[in-house]
């Protein structure tokens, strides 16, 4: 039997000095009324992680959480470092830099040394504006109507009425195929974004992720992996030796598999997206563990 996402993590936390506060608690829940409830979720992957309080009320001058900085995932701090060199401190430079050191952390597997954290984070990518309708993003191989051609017609929705975005599955089907519900609903969605500031901002910013991909994240990532691995010892950091964290094989909170693609840079670069904030002049803009809660 697999261990709870939040189980893992806070045993990683716990051996990564990382000191929580006991007026506060980090759960697993699909919402807040489920909490109430105390139900059981049927699926981990469904469930989101949240901080509560178990006060009332907590004195402002508490600190709720020590966070040391070596559990910072940063361009600094990851196994990329070396290969992404110095990136822009913010910006969208430093958005896809550190989406490449995420996801270089991810595709290792427990090989990172952030495994723990890694695995609690949503294995679904991030709802955010910038990937709405763009078809290259969702992996469409699980859509069970993929084998019948493009799924949503090739033609722009800007301007178009709802109604007349094609789509090739029948009614019946639509509940089977999230890939492809997830697709007609972000076209559906960038239309309502038509004319507006929030279109300007975007515009350009996908092609830029392509060109990222292409000319940066892949050839590192296979630069990277085909490299020989480091001593067995540093694989095993977060799997037997810190006693907790739980070897793949004995655990269902896999991450991503090792081939790199653009979907899985995406989710990367959506997890910065929703996530990373800046930290100092040294580490600028990273992922920092249970902060992001």
């Amino acid at each position: 039997m697999s261990l709870p996402r939040v189980e893992i993590l806070l045993t990683w936390s716990n051996e990564n000095g990382i000191q929580i506060d006991p007026g506060i608690q980090v759960l697993e829940s699909r919402n807040h009324q489920e909490l109430t409830d105390n139900m059981e979720a049927s699926s981990s992957r469904d469930r989101g992680i949240s901080v509560y309080s178990l006060e009332d009320l907590i004195d402002r001058s508490c600190p709720l959480v020590l966070i040391p900085k070596t559990t910072i995932l940063s361009t600094k701090s990851c196994f990329l470092s070396q290969d992404i060199g110095t990136s822009a401190p913010y910006g969208h430079g430093a958005h896809l830099a550190l989406a490449l050191a995420l996801y270089g952390e991810i595709l290792r597997g427990q090989d990172s040394r952030w495994f723990g954290y890694l695995q609690s984070l949503p294995r679904e990518t991030v709802d955010i504006a910038i990937f709405w309708g763009v078809e290259d993003v969702v992996d469409l191989r699980s859509c069970v109507c993929s084998s019948r051609g493009p799924t949503i017609s090739s033609q722009s929705a800007i301007g178009d009425d709802v109604d007349t975005v094609e789509f090739t599955c029948s009614s019946a089907e639509l509940p089977e195929c999230a890939p492809s519900l997830q697709l007609l609903d972000g076209k559906r969605a960038r239309m309502w974004l038509s004319c507006t500031e929030a279109e300007k901002e975007l515009d350009g910013l996908m092609d830029e992720i392509r060109q990222y991909y292409v000319s940066v994240v892949e050839p590192t990532l296979h630069a990277a992996f085909g490299r020989p691995r480091q001593a067995k010892a540093e694989r095993n950091v977060n799997v037997v030796v810190r006693s907790g964290i739980p070897h793949l094989d004995g655990c269902s909170n896999e991450l991503n598999p090792v081939e790199p693609s653009l979907p899985g840079f995406c989710h990367a670069y959506s997890l910065v997206s929703s996530r990373a904030f800046f930290v100092d002049s040294y580490h600028g803009l990273s992922m920092v563990p249970i902060a992001d809660a």
